[in-house]
C-alpha cells in the first residue's frame, strides 16, 4: 500500500506549506492544461457535440448543429437553445474569451485521478482551484 509522504500530510494542515507545494507542482500542470485550450476559435472548432465556455465563471455552451452559415448552440447554464450566424458567434465568443473546454475538463479529471492518491484530496482540490484561477486570466 502506498503511504503519503510526511510533507504532504503536514501540507494538508498548513496553508503556507500547501502554497509551496502548489507553487512547485502547479506551473508544470498549468502548462499542460493551457496547451489543451484553443484560441482563437474558428469555424473549424465549431462542430456538433463540442463544448465551449469560460472556465473561471463556469459558462458552458454546446454546439447542437451547424446549418449552412448558422450555428445552433445550447447555453448549458440557462438550458436554452440559441442560433446565430457563425461569424457573429465566433466574434462574440472570441471577445468573451471563450475556449473549447471539453478537452480541458478531461485533463482536469485525469490530473485529479492521478494525483489524489499521492497528494490527497485537500491538496489536489487546492491545486485545481489555483489552476482554474490561472486559466481564467
Amino acid at each position: 500500500m502506498l503511504t503519503k509522504p510526511k510533507i504532504l500530510v503536514y501540507a494538508e494542515k498548513n496553508p503556507i506549506l500547501m502554497g509551496d507545494v502548489i507553487s512547485e507542482t502547479g506551473d508544470r500542470i498549468f502548462k499542460m492544461v493551457e496547451a489543451a485550450t484553443v484560441l482563437p476559435l474558428s469555424r473549424y472548432n465549431l462542430r456538433s457535440g463540442r463544448i465551449f465556455g469560460i472556465i473561471h465563471n463556469n459558462q458552458r455552451f454546446k454546439i447542437v448543429e451547424l446549418v449552412g452559415g448558422t450555428v445552433v448552440y445550447k447555453d448549458l447554464n440557462k438550458d436554452k437553445i440559441f442560433y446565430a450566424p457563425v461569424d457573429d458567434v465566433l466574434q462574440k465568443w472570441n471577445l468573451m474569451g471563450v475556449v473549447e473546454i471539453s478537452g480541458v475538463d478531461a485533463i482536469l479529471e485525469k490530473i485529479k485521478s492521478v494525483l489524489t492518491p499521492f497528494l490527497g484530496g485537500v491538496l489536489v482540490a487546492a491545486l485545481l482551484s489555483w489552476l482554474l484561477k490561472k486559466l481564467g486570466k
